[in-house]
């Protein structure tokens, strides 16, 4: 199967040479600041996970409930005619709600962050103002302090896990190089694993599902 996946990597690779060759699109770059907020809704916001540290006694890990979160968005990309490819990072550290206690008394310094890669199709290139569609993937980490309860103590946890992203962004050029950009980003998170010092790294049966929808406005530069 690996043999095949790598047969078929390089076929679409000397197809993307093969065209390129023979049509030529314009290339620029680019780099891109924002804020945003982001809302989440799933099973962090619903239940604890309940789990067995390295001696064998049960235990509960309580994810952080993630409903409301302010974070930076930070790409840098390239743009292939009216196709646009990039690398997004997000990073952030706020208190938050843990989920399953019996009120909203038990709070957590969680840290977060989500790496990514995007593709999009900008919609009436090369305007100054544009419409972009597109898809993505990233990988997050969302680690909490306080958060696993034990027979032995109280420790950190971290869960890890994968998205599929849908995004669709507005391009208005205000300058040729910069433009300001509205976006909408929402991704469609399973995590699958959790860690904590007191226990080896656990494979979640069933994954936590969540979906995040973050807004931002961005400001990009391209050269």
């Amino acid at each position: 199967m690996k043999k095949l996946k790598v047969i078929a990597l390089l076929i679409c690779l000397l197809a993307g040479f093969t065209f390129a060759e023979e049509y030529y699109w314009p290339r620029s770059y680019y780099a891109s600041a924002g804020f945003g907020v982001m809302v989440s809704k799933g099973d962090f916001n619903e239940h604890a996970v309940k789990g067995k540290d390295t001696s064998g006694s049960a235990g509960y890990i309580h994810p952080p409930a993630l409903e409301f979160i302010a974070t930076p968005d930070f790409m840098l990309g390239v743009n292939l005619g009216a196709f646009s490819f990039g690398i997004g990072f997000q990073y952030w550290n706020s208190e938050q709600v843990l989920a399953d206690f019996v009120d909203e008394s038990n709070k957590s310094m969680t840290r977060i962050w989500k790496a990514s890669l995007e593709a999009t199709y900008n919609l009436f290139y090369p305007d100054f103002f544009q419409i972009g569609l597109g898809i993505g993937y990233s990988y997050s980490s969302v680690k909490s302090e306080n958060s696993a309860y034990f027979a032995d103590g109280i420790y950190d946890a971290e869960f890890m896990g994968s998205a599929v992203a849908f995004i669709s962004n507005l391009h208005y050029y205000i300058t040729d190089n910069i433009a300001m950009v509205p976006a909408i980003k929402i991704y469609e998170t399973w995590f699958k694993n959790v860690h904590a010092s007191n226990i080896d790294n656990n494979d979640l049966d069933p994954y936590l599902w969540q979906t995040f929808i973050l807004a931002d406005l961005s400001i990009q530069y391209q050269f």
